[in-house]
C-alpha cells in the first residue's frame, strides 16, 4: 500500500522518494519474492548477531510456520497445540526495504508481539519511524480484529550507570563513548522511543519499578548445562488497542497473559514443535523458568505506568543537549 497521503521519505543526501508498505503473506508471497526486497540485508544492518533470529528461520517462520493454522505436536505423551500468524511489515522505497516490523499474532491470547521494528538509519528523522509505527499498527488491527494490544521486551536500562556516564561526558566534554556505554544509552533510547509511543510497563505498584521477566534461552541445541547462561531479564511494555479504553483489563492478569504468550506460546512452543522427543528437557526447563517468574510477581500488585518517570527525562534531556551521536 501506499504511504499514508502518498508521503515521501528522503535520505540523507538524496532527493524524496516516494514510499511504499508491503506486507508478507498478502504481497510479498513466497521467499524469492520476501528475499529481493533486501529486507534480510537491512535486519542484520540494524540489529546486532546476539538479539537476531537467523535469517532461514524468520522465513520459516513468516512464510510457513506461522500463517494462522493450529499446530499440534505431544511432549511426554502431553497433546499441545498453538496457534500463530507472524508477519513482516516492509517500508520501501523505490522498491528497497528501508524499514521493517515483524509482530505475531498469538490467538491464544489474542496479543500481538512485537519481536523487532527498525528503520535505516540514513532515514531516521521527520517522524518517519513514528509514521511508520502507526502504520503498522492500523494494519495489524485490520488483519486481527480481536487482537487486544500489542506486547514486547526491553532491556532494562540502569539509572545509576546512566548518570555517571552522562555526567562524565559533561565534566569532561569527551565525545567519544566506550562500546558498553553506548550500550546502555541504547536502552534508555529505545525505551524513550516506546514510551512516545504511548507504551506503558509493567511495574509493582508499591516501588513503580518495572517488573523483571526472564527469557529462557533461545538455542535448544545447546547443552542443558548452558541454557542459564543464555537467559536474559526483560522489561515487559504493553500499548493498548487503537482506541480501547486503558483500563479495559487488570494488569496483574495481562502480565500473566504476556508472560505466557511471549515466552510459552510463541517461544517455547515453536521451538520445542521442530523436535518434542529431542527437546522435552528444553520444554521443562523453559515451562518451569516462566512458572517461576509468574510464582515470583503472583502477590505483587501489578499496575501499568509510563515508561520513564521524571528523573529518566531528566536524564534523557541532558544526555540529547550533549548532542552526540552514537555510532
Amino acid at each position: 500500500m501506499r504511504f499514508p497521503n502518498d508521503r515521501h521519505g528522503e535520505a540523507a543526501g538524496e532527493g524524496p522518494q516516494p514510499l511504499d508498505i508491503v506486507v508478507t503473506r498478502r504481497d510479498v508471497l513466497d521467499e524469492a519474492s520476501f528475499r529481493s526486497t533486501g529486507v534480510l540485508d537491512l535486519y542484520e544492518e540494524l540489529f546486532p548477531a546476539s538479539e537476531r533470529d537467523s535469517a532461514d528461520d524468520i522465513v520459516r517462520w513468516l512464510l510457513s510456520d506461522d500463517v494462522g493454522e493450529r499446530r499440534h505436536f505431544s511432549v511426554g505423551g502431553r497433546e499441545m497445540s498453538y496457534r500463530l500468524d507472524s508477519r513482516c511489515f516492509i517500508l520501501r522505497a523505490a522498491g528497497r526495504a528501508i524499514g521493517l516490523g515483524f509482530f505475531t499474532y498469538d490467538h491464544a491470547s489474542d496479543l500481538i508481539y512485537c519481536n523487532h521494528v527498525g528503520i535505516g538509519t540514513a532515514w531516521r528523522g521527520g517522524g518517519l519511524a513514528h509514521a511508520f509505527y502507526r502504520q503498522m499498527v492500523g494494519m495489524l488491527d485490520a488483519l486481527f480484529p480481536r487482537n487486544i494490544g500489542v506486547v514486547l521486551e526491553v532491556e532494562p536500562f540502569d539509572r545509576d550507570r546512566l548518570e555517571a556516564i552522562i555526567a562524565s561526558l559533561e565534566r569532561t566534554g569527551r565525545r567519544q563513548l566506550e562500546a558498553d556505554e553506548q550500550a546502555e544509552l541504547r536502552k534508555l533510547l529505545r525505551v524513550s522511543w516506546y514510551d512516545r509511543l504511548g507504551y506503558s510497563v509493567f511495574c509493582d505498584a508499591r516501588t513503580m519499578r518495572p517488573l523483571a521477566c526472564c527469557s529462557p534461552c533461545l538455542d535448544p541445541s545447546l547443552p542443558s548445562s548452558d541454557w542459564a547462561n543464555g537467559e536474559e531479564s526483560y522489561w515487559l511494555m504493553r500499548q493498548a488497542r487503537t482506541g480501547a479504553p486503558s483500563a479495559e483489563m487488570r494488569a496483574a492478569p495481562l502480565w500473566h497473559q504476556a508472560t505466557t504468550a511471549i515466552y510459552v506460546e510463541i517461544l517455547a512452543k515453536s521451538l520445542v514443535a521442530a523436535d518434542p522427543i529431542g527437546r522435552r528437557d528444553y520444554w521443562d526447563y523453559a515451562t518451569a523458568l516462566v512458572a517461576r517468574t509468574l510464582q515470583l510477581t503472583a502477590t505483587t500488585d501489578v499496575h501499568l505506568a509510563r515508561c520513564l518517570g521524571d528523573d529518566d527525562r531528566q536524564l534523557l534531556s541532558r544526555w540529547r543537549r550533549l548532542a552526540i551521536d552514537l555510532i
